[in-house]
Formats: C-alpha cells, structure tokens, sequence
C-alpha cells in the first residue's frame, strides 16, 4: 500500500493522483478560458464563476456559483441538496443532487440514495424529469438530473394565488400522466407537491408539467413509508393516509398528495394544515 502524501492542486484545492503533473481541472478552464477570448460564448461565461471560488466538481459535473461565489441552490429535501451544475463533457446544465453530510457516515442511507437514483434512471416521459447518473466523488454521493426550465409550480401558486380551472386540470392531467409512467416502473414518487412539479409557460399558456426530484422514490414492494432512517418519509400537508400509517404505499399515495395539490391549486390554500401530528389526526379521521 502506498504511503505516499496526497498532492494538492494549489489553485482549485483538487487531488492529484499518481503521477499526476498537472491538474485537469485548471487545464479544462484554461481550455475554456481560451475560447472566450476566441469568441465563443459559453456556459461559465454566463453564470460568472470566480476563479477565488472553485466550484467543486463531481467527476464532469462542476457546480455552479452566482455573483456572491456561492453554489446555486435549486432545492432541500429529506436526502440531499440539489444544485444547479454544469456537464463539462455534454457542456449542458444539470441538476447535481447531492446526499445530505448528515447521512455520508450511514451505509444504508447511501445505499439507499444510490439504489433510488439507479431505478429512477430507468425512467424516461416528457413528464417526469430524467435521471442521467447516479455516482460518487470521495465521500459524496450525488445524482446527475435534467435540469428542467421554468417555475415551480408553488412559486405559481404563490404568483397567482388561485389557477383557473382550465390551467389546473391541464396541469393535474400532465402530473397523473407523469406518475403513470413512475408506476410502470414500480416506483412510487411518496412526496408528490407543487414544489416538485415544474411548469413552462409561454404567452401566459401552458407548455409543458414535469415532476422533478425523485430523491424518495422507492418500489412499490419496498420498505414502508416509515423508511429505515426511522423518520416520516414525504411532506405531512401532502401526505396520504397509509404515508401516516405506516403502511404500503402505491401510486395512490401519489394520486392523493396530487388531490391535494389541486386543491391547492383552485383554493390558494392547503385543506389540512397545523402541527405533524394534528395533521396526523386529521388523516386518520377525516371524513372525505
């Protein structure tokens, strides 16, 4: 076994392997660098990333900074954090997903993430957003994913306050068709809301509804919705029934957190709203 000390890029902080004389990563923005001057617009160029802040790279994924020198984040959720990033091979933006630290030094949760990115990967509809590569850089775990353009659709919601009853049921007909295909591959998505669908307008008319990170997808024979990090899988105010009781789930569970949603949708509100264990009570009791 090699005794050898890690070498250390001293301009972007990469490791150097073997008999590695030069960084790969300096050399690619070099590369880039000299496009630029050619002419050539880029990707970087647009998103001004800054040469004091090295964005961190997953194998070809770097991420993205901003004006301030800080990741972009697209999204939170019970797994991981989600950031815009960009694919220096393909050079097109992605959605780099990566697994939350707390849970790094977990086996089965990284199993976990890995086996959920890899059925999602077998997934491909003009509704749900894509899953290209689920892998790991050292000690992080991430997953690779289409990186859809757009609003979320709580961000319209929030805009509009209440959707007309055309544009809802266009926008539940896209999402239903969305979960038909997850269900053929005997997956349930578990945390169906307006914060994981996508939407595209163009002239105030609907183009296209993805359903985005499907982080807590799991097969339909699975463990239950109480997953094995002894914690509440899904969003309470969206959740179904069984997600509380802690039985199986299925493309139903779906259906009713996108129950939910449309409601929100025509309402400008939430039917079931307080505490996780009022909204508990009231699951369990209610009488629709």
């Amino acid at each position: 076994m090699s005794t050898e000390p890690k070498r250390i890029c001293p301009s972007c902080g990469n490791e150097l392997s073997g008999a590695m004389e030069f960084c790969p990563v300096c050399t690619l923005r070099q590369g880039l660098s000299r496009e630029e001057e050619s002419g050539e617009s880029s990707f970087e160029e647009a998103v001004s990333l800054k040469p004091d802040h090295p964005a961190r790279r997953f194998e070809n994924y770097e991420v993205v900074t901003g004006e301030d020198g800080k990741p972009v984040e697209l999204g939170r959720g019970a797994m991981g954090v989600t950031y815009k990033a960009f694919d220096v091979d393909l050079r097109l933006p992605v959605a780099l997903k990566l697994i939350s630290e707390k849970y790094i030094g977990d086996q089965s949760a990284r199993l976990r993430f890995l086996r959920e990115a890899r059925a999602a990967a077998k997934l491909r509809h003009s509704n749900v957003a894509s899953v290209f590569h689920p892998g790991r850089t050292g000690q992080d775990y991430f997953s690779a994913m289409e990186f859809v353009e757009g609003e979320t659709l709580e961000k319209l919601i929030r805009r509009s306050v209440r959707l007309t009853i055309d544009v809802a049921l266009e926008i539940v007909a896209q999402v239903a068709a969305g979960l038909g295909a997850i269900q053929k591959q005997h997956l349930v998505h578990r945390d169906i809301k307006p914060s994981n669908v996508m939407v595209s307008l163009e002239q105030g008319r609907l183009e296209n509804v993805k359903i985005i990170d499907l982080g807590l997808a799991k097969g339909v024979a699975e463990e239950d919705s109480f997953s094995t990090l002894g914690r509440f899988t899904g969003t309470p105010e969206y959740a179904s029934p069984e997600q509380f009781a802690g039985v199986g789930t299925d493309i139903r569970s779906d259906l009713y957190s996108l129950g939910v949603s449309l409601w929100q949708m025509l309402v400008g509100e939430l039917p079931f709203e307080g505490s996780v264990a009022e909204l508990m009570y009231q699951r369990q009791r209610e009488d629709q």
